[in-house]
């Protein structure tokens, strides 16, 4: 009688929820647990990374994520405008319209959009090939030649992303300022002149140093967490599947908590 009940309280819905719950817990303090003990060893052996595995990784981060960074940012900035541009002329604004795309884009729209871009091209295939590598043994392998894999497939990527990762937003951010005027001249009557004059009164050291504080500490997360995810896989090829996507998740979330973060610290 006692089994009988027993299972049939297994298949209620409010112990389904609570099951769920509770590996939903337990998956998440795992996550966390890899993440940090991966960080602990990417600064300690910092310095024992070979130069070329950075230059290799920084690639990556830095010419095979461009194109799709720039176009990201440019078709963000683009929207912005074409749809603050004619309310600022209508409430005698117009002077301060490239100023307003230019703080937007600085502060938020590039480094976020532009990581959004590189979690999606670049965090999501580390994160898949390094959960092929583990699920094929060949991290174990690794291991056998005395290699630690964490120095060997992950501190490069870390410090890449951390690297790289400023550079790539500075230029998306230059590119899709410009690119807004598209939309301002599709709304407005502006000159190319007036409109730099006006951008110029956006800028500030400030914000620069802020996105690009952002820009790398973005970079370094999204090569953490895409690895951390992928080294921690096990089974066969849907893990695989589904360490990718997870790595997905868990950047773009850590993107978004690391960005508030920041910008309390820069601006209240």
């Amino acid at each position: 009688l006692c089994i009988m009940k027993t299972e049939w309280i297994k298949e209620t819905l409010t112990y389904k929820i609570f099951k769920i719950i509770k590996e939903s817990q337990y998956e998440l303090f795992e996550t966390l647990a890899g993440i940090g003990e991966n960080f602990y060893l990417v600064i300690r052996n910092i310095f024992k990374v070979n130069p070329k595995e950075i230059l290799t990784q920084a690639s990556r981060f830095g010419i095979d994520s461009l194109p799709l960074v720039i176009i990201i940012v440019c078709l963000s900035t683009m929207i912005i405008s074409l749809q603050v541009s004619e309310k600022m002329v209508e409430q005698g604004a117009k002077d301060y319209i490239g100023t307003l795309i230019t703080v937007i884009t600085i502060r938020e729209m590039a480094p976020i959009m532009g990581s959004f871009a590189v979690i999606s091209m670049i965090g999501s295939s580390m994160a898949s090939e390094i959960a092929t590598m583990k699920v094929t043994s060949q991290v174990d392998a690794i291991k056998v030649m005395k290699i630690n894999p964490v120095t060997y497939l992950i501190t490069p990527k870390v410090i890449a992303g951390f690297v790289i990762m400023p550079s790539v937003i500075l230029v998306s951010a230059f590119i899709g300022i410009l690119s807004s005027y598209i939309s301002v001249i599709l709304t407005t009557d502006m000159s190319f002149q007036s409109f730099l004059d006006s951008v110029w009164l956006g800028l500030f050291e400030k914000d620069l140093w802020a996105m690009n504080l952002k820009s790398a500490v973005f970079g370094g997360l999204i090569a953490l967490i895409s690895s951390s995810i992928g080294y921690k896989t096990t089974g066969g090829a849907i893990d695989v599947g589904i360490a990718t996507t997870n790595a997905v998740v868990w950047s773009f979330t850590s993107v978004v908590i690391a960005d508030f973060f920041i910008s309390y610290l820069f601006f209240y």
